[in-house]
């Protein structure tokens, strides 16, 4: 086979013998795409339009806009432009169609402008949705195709949006859904790894068993079953499943996809960028930091991609390395299946995807790479397979975590993932002090939440010391997830509180008065005030601390900027008995260290002001100091 380059975008030159507009060249330098052609493809830009589900105007106009864009000086994303146009114009001729039009220019009537707003509504899509899609009303504007006016297109998207989905956040998910999930993930990496190239050769040869057996006339049940007797035995006393749909396979691929995206908070397309060589491990500051290397494209201008990297466990190797083998086979199949393409660029398009860490194996999968939906089918295959529902501690939690998503996780049901959740779930774990509760799973993995915290609060040092690209998104995403944890627990203090001790949380209830069910300051003047660097709140090993400059270490006899809340004060009830156990002990083993026995005994003794404060009953240290120190 001869090395080719892959083809190129050239929109000015038409072609002498049709004298249709050509859209790129393959090559060897002929005409790959045209402009009457249902699918613009440019290989090299990854771009791979579609134009097959629009219709009479709607398509035309949809291809003059996409046409000129890519003809423009603009540095833009021609894929990610090109997609986005196209969903916006399928969405508005179904709309205009039911309402009676058959053109985009329907929308310059009052009547139709009204009528596609009626029927627009009723999609029930996000906000986010229709402010991507009415992003094209002012090109069209511009082009003389639409003479209405959209003054405001943000205003317009708020009015078609589903109310129920205007401010919708990615979820989050609660502690005890996210243990069971991460940890039944992880039991199955480590069950199967050491399996993984098994895996893949025996459905290699499940599948060469399969296809003898039709040839020699069994019907598919029986040719299924025969070959699956003849592999199956490599897997003795492992559960182990082959199937022609791989939903074995799909399970095992969800339960990897969590154990990577769970302990990176990466994005879904930055995941699928990892390889057998993107794990590595760092040393800095005494510790070994395991660090995945990606392509990070979402925030770059005209989505070039860039380098980023992301702290991780050791675990993830492992799920990288069982995905990449186990579907092994699937990789070959689809290699062999590019040299039946005509084209070489679609041949050499179609060996690249084949190198995706995620890979698609289906009779009716027609990209080699898996999409959006496959994982979540992965997804929800193995979540489901966990067998946990939802307690209705899980919902409470779960509407604490996500206030726009009230009323969606229902008693007893199976709480369904996507890609996105994962990368919340992982900053609100590292700012609600939860992450060590995954993390510690596996006993290897306590020491990486220290590891964690360091390179998230730390990022600067640590990037330049390893001279790497960091994911900045990511860390805005935890610094969002900062202030929202910072409001939600101000706003506790201040509003709903029981009880408060400390010099501050004194000071907050004698300024809540006397009626402890009004709204002393609500959630948005909390949140503006954080932002503002107004009020701050820090966690600390005795309650919360008010001062933004605490470094949770205090030395002074009584913090002007304590908060205790009655939470705080339960759980340090067994700390209490073990100082008083701690105190005894070195009594009795008469241990003359005047200066820690104080400190012991005033740290008992100012824990029982508190639990009187908060009026929860323990039995009180009565020693007398004053004859132990004599």
């Amino acid at each position: 086979m001869k090395r080719v380059m892959i083809s190129t975008l050239n929109t000015n030159q038409e072609d002498d013998n049709s004298k249709l507009k050509i859209i790129s060249y393959d090559s060897d330098g002929n005409p790959f795409s045209y402009y009457s052609d249902d699918k613009w493809i440019i290989i090299k830009e990854s771009v791979h339009l579609n134009f097959k589900n629009l219709t009479g105007d709607f398509k035309s106009k949809c291809k003059e806009l996409i046409y000129k864009e890519f003809n423009s000086n603009r540095l833009i994303n021609k894929k990610g432009i090109g997609t986005k146009y196209i969903q916006a114009f399928v969405l508005f001729e179904k709309c205009i169609t039911e309402c009676g039009g058959n053109s985009i220019s329907y929308l310059n009537s009052d009547k139709g402008f009204r009528n596609f707003i009626l029927v627009a509504k009723k999609k029930k899509l996000k906000l986010k949705t229709w402010k991507n899609y009415l992003i094209i009303f002012p090109l069209l504007n511009n082009d003389g195709v639409l003479t209405r006016k959209i003054e405001n297109a943000n205003a317009l998207a708020v009015i078609l949006a589903s109310e129920a989905n205007i401010t919708q956040q990615t979820m989050a998910l609660p502690e005890n859904i996210a243990l069971c999930y991460f940890k039944s993930a992880l039991d199955v990496v480590y069950k199967y790894h050491p399996y993984r190239n098994k895996i893949s050769e025996a459905y290699r040869l499940f599948i060469i068993n399969y296809e003898n057996n039709i040839k020699n006339g069994h019907d598919v049940p029986t040719a299924r079953r025969y070959a699956q007797k003849s592999n199956i035995h490599h897997f003795d006393g492992i559960d182990f499943t082959l199937d022609l749909t791989g939903q074995w396979l799909s399970r095992l691929r969800g339960a990897c996809y969590i154990v990577i995206a769970g302990f990176t908070g990466c994005r879904d397309g930055e995941i699928k960028s990892f390889n057998l060589d993107s794990y590595q491990e760092k040393k800095y500051a005494g510790m070994t930091i395991p660090i995945l290397h990606g392509v990070h494209t979402k925030p770059n201008i005209a989505g070039v991609a860039r380098n980023a990297s992301w702290v991780t466990i050791p675990a993830v190797k492992d799920a990288i390395e069982l995905v990449w083998c186990a579907y092994e086979f699937v990789r070959e199949m689809w290699k062999d299946r590019a040299t039946t393409l005509t084209h070489i660029d679609e041949q050499n398009k179609m060996i690249r995807d084949a190198e995706n860490l995620f890979l698609s194996y289906s009779p009716t999968a027609t990209y080699a790479a898996a999409g959006r939906q496959a994982i979540d089918k992965s997804l929800k295959s193995f979540v489901k397979s966990t067998g946990y529902v939802a307690s209705a501690k899980d919902i409470k939690e779960f509407e604490l975590l996500n206030p726009t998503r009230k009323g969606e996780l229902k008693l007893g049901e199976v709480l369904i993932p996507n890609p996105h959740c994962f990368r919340r779930t992982f900053a609100v774990y590292l700012v609600r002090n939860k992450l060590a509760s995954l993390l510690d799973l596996k006993y290897q993995f306590k020491h990486m939440n220290i590891a964690m915290t360091s390179w998230y609060s730390n990022q600067a040092n640590v990037a330049g010391y390893f001279d790497m690209m960091l994911d900045k998104e990511l860390k805005m995403d935890i610094a969002q997830e900062n202030h929202e944890f910072m409001t939600d627990t101000l706003y506790y203090i201040y509003n709903e509180a029981e009880s408060l001790s400390g010099i501050e949380g004194k000071r907050i209830m004698s300024l809540r008065g006397e009626d402890k069910s009004s709204i002393y300051l609500s959630r948005e003047e909390i949140s503006q005030q954080v932002k503002n660097g107004q009020m701050s709140i820090i966690e600390t090993p005795a309650g919360h601390c008010t001062n933004p400059q605490c470094n949770r270490i205090c030395d002074m006899p009584e913090c002007k900027y304590e908060v205790i809340t009655k939470k705080t004060a339960l759980s340090l009830v067994s700390k209490h008995q073990l100082l008083i156990h701690k105190f005894e002990q070195l009594v009795a083993h008469g241990v003359k260290m005047p200066n820690i026995l104080s400190k012991i005994y005033y740290d008992i003794k100012s824990m029982e002001k508190c639990f009187d404060e908060h009026k929860i009953a323990v039995k009180k240290f009565t020693h007398d100091i004053n004859v132990t120190l004599l």
